[in-house]
């Protein structure tokens, strides 16, 4: 399955951002860190941000293989 698309905001999504906590981790503290952006095909929800427990459901199943994937990868 394609894991991720790598990028800022505008590459991966459209939208440009002026940063984020990520951004401030790696230029404070070294800290590598990721922020996906995960969504539903449902507009009310991604517009809104309610999520409902089954759309949650949804969501953890068709990303997991790349979160533990992710996890993996970052592991000793």
């Amino acid at each position: 399955p394609k894991l991720s698309v790598p990028g800022n905001g505008m590459q991966t999504i459209g939208y440009s951002a002026n940063g984020e906590a990520s951004d401030w981790m790696l230029s404070t503290h070294g800290i590598y860190a990721m922020s996906p952006e995960l969504g539903t095909p449902n507009p009310r929800t991604s517009e809104f941000f309610i999520i409902s427990p089954k759309d949650i459901k949804i969501m953890v199943e068709k990303n997991s293989d790349w979160i533990f994937y992710a996890f993996r990868q970052l592991l000793p």
